[in-house]
Order: structure tokens, then C-alpha cells, then sequence
């Protein structure tokens, strides 16, 4: 049986969905997606929202959800660890999605967790850096939806610069061989702030293009595309 929620999170979608018509992305077959789903019901509705926005068709998983059977999105929220139960869904969907060739997009904690999977560090920020990067707490496991964001530059690997909006307190130290740097902080040292896996299609960023806050809103959406 469908919670208040799931129930409240479709209707939504119906009405996103009839009333979306401003995206370049949107066509007559939509992409189908499948959303590991943050915290908070606000949180979600965010992501949900961005993703209808940008033409996706986003279906919600849960931990009876047992295939991953389209591109996975990997979604923003407290520390590994806090919350062992949905870092563990998340792992065997990172898993499934790899076994069944299917795209992962990771968004903040999505970026952590898959840089984590794959062996990498995820540390915090340092005092020194950490001004640039969060204005807020978001360690504990609960609905961010409220909370600030800072507004700073990235550098992409072709020298092309962008302001993202930044919320996190941790960064991934250490990137796994399977993975590259595509976008780094510019100024307050070497932060990595999105990773991709061209090969096993992943691409993950640490800032929240579902706020609608930057000028470029689509990164990383947009590889699903390709």
C-alpha cells in the first residue's frame, strides 16, 4: 500500500508533469529515471521538480526496490554513516545500476557516496577552505531543505569557470582510479567538485543544481543525453 507521501509525491509529479513546457531537453519519449531519495519530503520534491523540469521522468525507489532497470540518481544528504540504512540501499543500487549498465548521476552526498564506493577518502573540509564551501550544518540526517547555500567558482578541465551553489562541509579527498576530476574549486585549494566515469557512465557534481540557484541548472543531467 502507497504511504501519504509516495501518494502526495505523485500527484505532484501529474502536475509538474502538465504543466512543465519550458525545457529544451523535453521530447516526446522522456527519459525515465529511478530517485534514491533524500531526508526530507521538501528535499525530494526538489529533485523531482528539476528533474520534470529538465524532461526526465522520475520514478521513486524505496528499499523494496529490487532492479535498477534505468539511469540511477544518486541524491544529496547527511554524512556517510549517519544514516546506515539508506547508505547500504544506495550501495547495492550503485551495484545494480553497474551490473546492468545503467547511468549514475550523483548529486553532493550522491558524489561522496559513489567516490566512496569505489574506494575513495571522504574527508572534511579543512578550517583553512571550509569558508568558501558551507554556511550551514549538514552533518546531521534531516531535511536540508531550508538550509543555506554559498555561492562560489568552479574551473572545468578546459579552463571554463562557473558559480555553483555549495552546501557541503566534506569533500572527497581522495578519487578513485575508475574516476577523474572534471570540475575543482577555484581558490581555498584543490577541492574536487564534480567526478565523472565516462566508461561505467557516472557523473557526479557537490553542488545542487535541483535549487535552481546558478546560472547552468543541467550539468549533469545533460550526459544522460549523450
Amino acid at each position: 500500500m502507497e504511504s501519504h507521501l509516495e501518494l502526495k509525491l505523485k500527484s505532484t509529479i501529474d502536475t509538474l508533469t502538465r504543466t512543465s513546457t519550458k525545457n529544451c531537453y523535453m521530447t516526446e519519449t522522456k527519459i525515465k529515471v529511478l530517485v534514491a531519495p533524500p531526508k526530507g519530503s521538501q528535499e525530494l520534491n526538489s529533485y523531482i521538480s528539476w528533474l520534470i523540469n529538465e524532461g526526465f521522468d522520475p520514478h521513486i525507489l524505496n528499499k523494496y526496490s529490487q532492479s535498477i532497470y534505468a539511469p540511477l540518481i544518486l541524491c544529496g544528504g547527511a554524512d556517510i554513516g549517519k544514516n546506515p540504512e539508506r547508505d547500504e540501499l544506495e550501495f547495492k543500487w550503485i551495484e545494480m545500476a553497474l551490473e546492468n549498465g545503467q547511468p549514475i548521476i550523483g548529486i553532493c552526498k550522491g558524489m561522496q557516496v559513489l567516490n566512496h564506493y569505489f574506494g575513495g577518502d571522504v574527508k572534511d573540509l579543512d578550517d583553512l577552505i571550509v569558508e568558501g564551501h558551507t554556511a550551514d550544518n549538514f552533518e546531521l540526517d534531516e531535511d536540508h531543505s531550508e538550509k543555506k547555500s554559498h555561492m562560489h567558482e568552479v574551473v572545468d578541465l578546459d579552463g571554463s569557470k562557473m558559480t555553483v551553489n555549495s552546501r557541503h562541509h566534506q569533500y572527497c579527498s581522495n578519487i578513485p582510479s575508475n574516476c577523474r576530476v572534471r570540475h575543482v574549486s577555484v581558490g581555498g585549494g584543490y577541492i574536487p567538485e564534480s567526478i565523472e566515469d565516462p566508461k561505467n557512465k557516472i557523473w557526479a557534481v557537490q553542488w545542487h543544481p535541483e535549487r535552481y540557484e546558478m546560472e547552468n541548472n543541467t550539468y549533469p543531467l545533460c550526459n544522460l543525453l549523450i
